[in-house]
């Protein structure tokens, strides 16, 4: 996880990831079912829509947190 500057922005990201696994962990394939969800909807979105060069970024950064936070799980699953 990168080091946001603002220490707010960093409890959001922190806060995020940690409800992301306790979703994940009361209801399994939650994460998997979260990221199909989003690649769907990225994939979707016509080239030639207004704000979509704003908006990929924004997919792209909700995958890489999503995709983090199921491979952790999977990770410590795997340890445990």
């Amino acid at each position: 996880m990168t080091s946001p500057q603002d220490p707010r922005l960093g409890a959001c990201v922190y806060l995020l990831h940690m409800l992301l696994q306790r979703a994940e962990a009361t209801r399994p394939g939650f994460l998997d079912q979260l990221i199909r969800g989003v690649t769907a909807d990225r994939d979707a979105m016509p080239d030639n829509a207004p704000g979509r060069d704003a908006a990929l970024p924004v997919f792209e950064e909700t995958l890489r947190m999503l995709t983090q936070a199921s491979e952790q799980l999977k990770d410590g699953a795997g340890r445990a």
